[in-house]
């Protein structure tokens, strides 16, 4: 049941061509999480600022606070992106403003999410298809109050379905950001998916990544 649910995701993953072009989408930089509904434990793991993306209108679409150190290993992961990066490891928190939708187009309601890796299964039914198998899963933060746990795959699975109120986890594609320059900014690709683009902070060195935050697969 886990292997199917995990390859059904894949069928939803394609890594994006990012284009200069963000439609005047815009990321400022904010202070420090403190939101009592985050356990304090979280908030003591993350960096003193975050970020904000706000929209054409200038409307927050989202907050993000990443974790001061994310662990790595050592570990090669084939098709991973980032697979240096535990699954299952706590990356930051995320706040919405409003309802949206994450990467599968499901609904999620406005609030503080934690944020979780984990690689989509690679098998023999997915020829043609992106090698991208790198998600944040979004969890409550009621449920998720240890940073330094490294969930396994079931318990993490079993809390995205939680803060998604589905039975499908609730998945926010991550890619490699175009360049290392410039950071944090905002790209947009062919589908026009909004994307922030930023470093996050691991414990081999900085990471640049690219994090979906609006837009849903087109398969």
């Amino acid at each position: 049941m886990f292997k199917q649910l995990l390859a059904f995701l894949l069928s939803f993953v394609f890594v994006p061509a990012v284009f200069a072009d963000n439609n005047n989408y815009k990321v400022e930089s904010i202070g420090e999480l403190k939101e009592a509904a985050v356990a304090e434990a979280v908030r003591g793991a993350l960096e003193p600022k975050g970020v904000r993306v706000l929209d054409d209108k200038g409307n927050a679409v989202c907050e993000v606070w990443f974790r001061k150190e994310i662990p790595t290993t050592k570990d090669e992961i084939p098709g991973a992106m980032f697979g240096q990066i535990p699954e299952g490891s706590f990356i930051g928190v995320i706040n919405f403003p409003a309802n949206t939708s994450d990467y599968r187009g499901q609904g999620i309601k406005a609030g503080f999410y934690t944020l979780r890796f984990a690689l989509i299964l690679q098998d023999g039914n997915h020829l043609g298809v992106s090698p991208a198998r790198d998600f944040f899963l979004l969890c409550p933060v009621g449920e998720d109050k240890d940073p330094n746990t490294q969930l396994k795959t079931e318990d993490l699975l079993k809390l995205s379905r939680n803060a998604s109120g589905t039975g499908h986890p609730t998945v926010w594609c991550v890619v490699p950001a175009t360049s290392d320059k410039d950071l944090p900014k905002i790209a947009r690709n062919e589908h026009e998916h909004v994307i922030l683009e930023t470093k996050i902070s691991t414990k081999s060195g900085p990471l640049a990544i690219g994090l979906v935050v609006i837009g849903k697969t087109e398969g």
